[in-house]
């Protein structure tokens, strides 16, 4: 079994599924993940959960660290900056 969260970058959007490790992340939390465009900031929509590994369809990416107050500062600033 392997315990998977599940990520929202944009509302509305599509939900991807990651690897928590043994971080205590709960739903609503905002985490930072590796992602394919490098490390990227999303809230927790599906909590903690297991699933069989034969379900998985490719590895999962981790989530790197639960976001800081200072992350999602920055986050804001960014956004702002977007056209």
């Amino acid at each position: 079994m392997k315990k998977i969260i599940g990520v929202r970058f944009k509302r509305p959007g599509k939900i991807y599924f990651f690897d928590p490790g043994d971080l205590e992340i709960n739903k609503n939390d905002s985490v930072i993940v590796e992602t394919a465009m490098g490390e990227e900031i999303g809230n927790v929509v599906v909590p903690k959960r297991e699933i069989e590994e034969s379900k998985l369809n490719t590895p999962l990416k981790k989530v790197v660290r639960i976001a800081t107050k200072e992350d999602m500062e920055s986050l804001k600033r960014f956004k702002s900056k977007e056209p």
